[in-house]
């Protein structure tokens, strides 16, 4: 199952959202979840807000799960990959409230 990470990136430092993404994305992986990290498209050199949304929306709809990291309702970004898999009927899942872990089976019946 492919899971995206959305949440705050703009108003954090650089180490901040690095530490936080690199987190939630070690954890979910050691549970065997193929984890999409936008924030590698730091590295791609796209600097305006607009085109690094554009490159991260493309992403999330290769993907199965979003999870939106804790200060995800304080950031725009997270706020429209959040619409936006709401709208698509995508499932949803919000760090600190239960592991995705836990709930694998729950959305893999979703699926049948």
């Amino acid at each position: 199952m492919k899971v995206y990470l959305s949440g705050p990136i703009s108003k954090r430092s650089r180490e901040e959202t690095e530490r936080h993404f690199g987190e939630a994305k070690n954890a979910l992986a050691a549970q065997g979840y193929d984890v999409v990290d936008p924030t590698t498209l730091d590295g791609t050199g796209i600097v305006e807000w607009d085109k690094f949304m554009r490159e991260g929306i493309k992403l999330l709809m290769d993907c199965d799960v979003i999870y939106l990291l804790e200060g995800w309702e304080d950031s725009r970004g997270a706020t429209i990959e959040s619409d936006l898999a709401w709208e698509l009927g995508m499932p949803i899942h919000y760090e600190g409230k239960g592991t995705l872990g836990k709930q694998k089976e729950i959305l893999n019946e979703e699926y049948i």
